[in-house]
């Protein structure tokens, strides 16, 4: 080693020792996201405010004191009993959004009006979720990061041709020229290529600033929180893991490899590499710049998976551990979300790299949906808020939520609300914040960010069913330990490998879900890092508090040697280890299944051998489960996703059983037939069941009216309350004239409420209950709900009729 090379690693090590000093060491989560253990009848019928929807509040106008005081009020009269406060200040999007937020984003005066909203919240016993950002995405504090502080800005490499036959001096301004032949010959800034005559392509390798903040540099991520979590602390301190329990960053992004055009670039990277590979990053350049695809040669691909690995290991620490750093350190529990992860191969389209590793930085991992990935009657419909979930079971944390529903649009139904909910749920998910309920909807706010929820929506009034339909579900899929014991391989290698090109693996991975979804078997996802971490016992891989008995495993080509040995070792130790057609292979190949422990064959073959997590008959491919445990009790949630009503039973182990109704909050009591309960669920119902070895207190007996009566058509009445006009420069709302008469019921709406009437009706109607009936329930039974309906019974309100 000359003196130069001796100078080089010196500065490597220097690098290195300054990059592990970076690394965040981090106390452990907030009390209020470890498991709870037992069912309670009152914290069901009455879950704490971080249960409720919480509403994305974008503040996109003038921050007046009495709208703030007045729309926080709205909310909680409402039952959105938390709130996430969005900024959108002038400087976020100009050109598209046009918001007139005063003060602007950060000055005293606006971190005063957060103060003064969050005193308001917590005196309504509202949780407030403390948004990190200006807009989105997170990590820039509207730019403020890398504003004079260029050393702070994301970079990337790029690579420009040298000119053949002539010598080449390499600018002081470039990383080096590389001769990209077998054996690459590197020249660093300052020295002079002289071409040989056999000389391989050479090319010039420079660092360009991409202008937003290099969340791969732990240093832009301080200055980050200091500019923005540090000011909310300075004025929130005193409601922090009270009124404030979470902080959300929204949407992240490191940048990926985009070869052949660029690849990321951070401070310390060499050092990075040459940790993780024992090799200098120079000669793996040129292979980490080839095109991807299933053409690239074994080297190439090692080269792809190696950097991916680098990238977004820095990127889960630099960014998201620093996050999780604060947090903790303050009290509060980290929580957010990535873009683009609805779709399996997000991981090399966007900027995230790899879906696990960020969420399982997470105090409360979440998913993002708000493009209708998924809609009622959609096909397909992908599972990705598994990932959600899957994160907080390892991390042995309690919730993982969802953002939902924005971009959706403002014809969006109480019913299409709940079945987003139940799809999203019974795949792990028990908290929502929701989009948007905007300060102002004035002028071009009226089209930007819908759907709107708030006064102006004509649903408004009758959503707190909605909410508490949504709080007791988060409630009850949060208690206990989520019984899962098949986890399915995420084939991120593959794509890191092979790009776009790795169909098989991603086309398996999500048709392996959407089965194991199908047989009623609930599963997590697992990946290299986990099964390097989890430990073989007891015929299980045991995974932070998971316990899993069965790994299934698609059509993989790229898994790491050292998961395979893992998974090998599971089922020689009497685990289940299944995989599609072959043995998943570790260089690109497909290994022959001849001396290998590992299950292989067709789909139906090896899901053959996969425990349901709950049996029904008859079966159904339209039902999903979910099942969490406690001492002595299951919980089990029922979810039709098809397009036909199922009838059938259950079967269970318990001898005690209620059923859980979320929207009213009541337990009623079930009877078992020799170990089987009675299922009906009509197309998008859903069921909770509570088992239990032992009597359940409080739960009631079943109630059936004895008897019914009729009420006719034309024994209603019915009078226009209001309607919801879009005005000329806001919604307006249009109240009847006074003493306005009620009208005989007409079926037909356009006769009298006119042909494009959005808005409320009165119906009224007398019912004489016999003296015969005593204290039997009363059932009201009405046709379809077009869109929601609030029922009042001699004045005081019984109840909300949301969907079929």
């Amino acid at each position: 080693m000359n003196k130069v090379e001796r100078y080089r690693m010196f500065i490597r090590l220097i690098a290195l020792a300054a990059m592990l000093q970076s690394i965040p060491v981090t106390a452990e989560p907030p009390a209020y996201v470890g498991l709870v253990p037992a069912f309670e009848n009152e914290a069901f019928a009455n879950p704490e405010p971080v249960f409720w929807p919480a509403y994305f509040w974008l503040w996109n106008a003038r921050l007046d004191e009495a709208t703030l005081k007045s729309q926080l009020r709205d909310m909680a009269a409402h039952d959105a009993r938390s709130v996430c406060m969005l900024p959108m200040p002038k400087g976020f999007r100009p050109d598209s959004t046009n918001n007139s937020m005063e003060p602007d984003y950060l000055t005293p005066e606006f971190l005063e009006r957060v103060r003064f909203a969050v005193d308001e919240a917590a005196a309504l016993g509202m949780n407030w979720w403390l948004y990190d950002e200006g807009g989105w995405p997170s990590g820039r504090a509207l730019g403020k990061v890398t504003d004079g502080h260029d050393e702070l800005t994301r970079r990337r490499v790029v690579r420009e041709p040298v000119p053949p036959g002539a010598p080449f001096t390499v600018p002081d301004d470039a990383l080096a020229l590389i001769e990209e032949g077998t054996e690459p010959r590197i020249v660093h800034p300052g020295e002079t290529w002289t071409p040989t005559a056999d000389a391989a392509p050479a090319f010039v390798y420079r660092i360009e600033p991409e202008g937003t903040s290099d969340l791969l540099n732990p240093e832009a991520t301080r200055r980050f929180i200091s500019l923005t979590h540090e000011e909310y602390a300075g004025v929130l301190a005193p409601h922090f893991g009270k009124a404030v329990r979470f902080t959300f960053t929204d949407e992240p992004g490191a940048g990926m490899p985009r070869p052949p055009d660029s690849v990321p670039w951070t401070p310390g990277i060499e050092a990075l590499w040459q940790v993780q590979t024992g090799t200098p990053i120079w000669s793996a350049l040129p292979r980490v710049f080839a095109e991807p695809g299933k053409a690239v040669s074994p080297d190439v691909a090692r080269a792809r998976i190696e950097y991916y690995d680098m990238l977004t290991r820095r990127f889960a620490d630099a960014y998201f551990g620093e996050l999780e750093s604060w947090g903790r350190s303050h009290g509060l529990a980290s929580a957010g979300h990535l873009g683009g992860e609805d779709e399996t191969f997000g991981a090399i389209k966007h900027s995230f790299g790899h879906v696990l590793r960020p969420l399982r930085r997470m105090d409360v991992p979440g998913v993002d949906l708000i493009w209708r990935q998924l809609f009622p009657g959609a096909n397909p419909q992908s599972n990705f808020p598994v990932a959600a979930a899957t994160a907080a079971h390892q991390n042995g944390t309690r919730f993982a939520f969802s953002e939902s529903f924005c971009v959706y649009g403002n014809g969006l139904t109480p019913a299409q609300m709940k079945w987003l909910v139940d799809y999203q749920y019974v795949r792990g998910i028990n908290l929502l914040v929701i989009g948007c309920y905007p300060l102002s909807t004035q002028d071009h706010h009226m089209t930007g960010e819908r759907p709107h929820f708030g006064p102006m929506n004509p649903l408004w009034d009758h959503l707190p069913g909605f909410h508490a339909y949504v709080a007791r579900l988060g409630f009850a899929l949060s208690v206990g330990t989520p019984e899962i014991r098949t986890a399915l391989y995420y084939p991120v290698r593959d794509m890191w490998a092979w790009g776009m090109d790795a169909t098989e693996a991603v086309e398996s991975f999500e048709a392996l879900q959407t089965e194991l979804l199908a047989r009623q078997c609930a599963f997590d996802l697992i990946d290299d890092d986990m099964l390097s971490k989890g430990v073989v016992q007891d015929g299980t891989l045991a995974v932070g508090p998971m316990r899993y008995d069965t790994i299934v495993c698609g059509n993989v080509n790229w898994m790491a040697h050292e998961s395979l040995r893992r998974l090998e070792e599971l089922a020689q130790a009497g685990g289940r280890v299944l995989a599609l057609d072959h043995v998943p292979g570790t260089q690109g190949e497909e290994l022959s299944p001849s001396n290998s422990p590992i299950v292989t064959g067709a789909m139906d073959e090896i899901l053959a051998h996969v425990a349901p997590s709950v049996i029904l008959s008859p079966a159904s491919r339209n039902i999903r489960a979910i099942v969490r445990a406690m001492s002595g009790q299951q919980l089990v949630m029922l979810f039709n996703e098809g397009p036909e009503p199922y009838s059938g039973t259950l079967t269970i182990a318990h001898p005690y059983a209620c059923s859980l109704d979320p929207l009213s909050g009541t337990i009623g009591r079930e009877l078992a037939d020799d170990g089987h309960l009675a299922i009906s669920l009509g197309i998008g119902d859903s069921a909770v069941h509570l088992l239990s070895t032992e009597p359940i207190p409080g739960a009631m007996p079943p109630r059936r009216p004895a008897e019914s009566i009729a009420i006719a058509d034309s024994d209603l009445k019915v009078t226009r309350i209001r309607q919801f006009l879009v005005g000329d420069r806001d919604f307006e709302t249009l109240l009847p004239e006074p003493m306005a008469p009620p009208l005989p019921f007409a079926a037909q709406w356009k006769t009298w409420l006119g042909e494009d009437f959005s808005g409320e009706v009165d119906y009224t109607a007398i019912v004489t209950i016999p003296e015969s009936w005593g204290t039997s329930s009363i059932r009201l039974e009405t046709g379809p709900i077009e869109y929601a309906a609030s029922v009042s019974l001699d004045g005081r309100l019984v109840g909300h009729l949301l969907w079929p």
